[in-house]
């Protein structure tokens, strides 16, 4: 139990009961690991949960549809409820391009008013964009425009047809009428008067 010199052999200051130092430091270590702070776990904040985004679609004109040029006034839709709806055009082949924008009613309906095309194949979609910044694109639909046809004749009613007319025919020449010859005149004679009786 003692050394040479009289000490204890675990007496630390003659250092020949070093392998005591592993057990002390570990535990030094626990302790300090124990006894440290520990970080407080910081409160989940749940997301509030958000209605579901209604899917944006147009409905008129309908996908594929061929319309004439003056008949193509507008584009019509169902999109989420009071959301800010972009109406993008395609002239195909080209890219597309941001054309308008409006506001849906609170059922999600939506209307642009559409100004005169000229006649070709067009591609549109809308893309609505939700108060909370969630965005609902709907498929491009492609619209062919046509041009107007030309008039068509108005048939006339057999009654308005205009008949032509003979040239009218001119009266047989007629000589001059001769003046007729009255009787002569008879000459008057002096009217005989009876002589006076007295």
């Amino acid at each position: 139990m003692f050394n040479a010199q009289g000490k204890p052999r675990y007496w630390l200051g003659t250092y020949d009961a070093w392998h005591l130092l592993i057990p002390i430091a570990l535990i030094a270590v626990l302790g300090a690991w124990v006894l440290s702070p520990k970080p407080v776990a910081a409160h989940r904040t749940v997301a509030p949960v958000l209605p579901p985004l209604t899917p944006s679609a147009i409905t008129q004109p309908t996908a594929g549809s061929t319309l004439p040029v003056r008949q193509f006034n507008a584009i019509q839709g169902l999109s989420h409820p009071q959301a800010r709806v972009f109406l993008f055009l395609r002239q195909i082949p080209n890219p597309e391009q941001l054309l308008a924008e409006t506001r849906s009613t609170t059922n999600g309906v939506f209307q642009f008013s559409m100004a005169p095309f000229p006649p070709g194949d067009y591609g549109f979609r809308v893309e609505a964009v939700s108060s909370d910044g969630r965005r609902a694109p709907s498929p491009e639909i492609s619209v062919r425009l046509m041009a107007e046809p030309p008039p068509a004749p108005t048939k006339k009613s057999p009654t308005s047809k205009a008949t032509s007319k003979a040239p009218a025919k001119k009266a047989a020449p007629t000589k001059p009428a001769t003046p007729k010859q009255s009787p002569p005149a008879k000459k008057l004679q002096p009217a005989q008067t009876a002589p006076k009786q007295d």
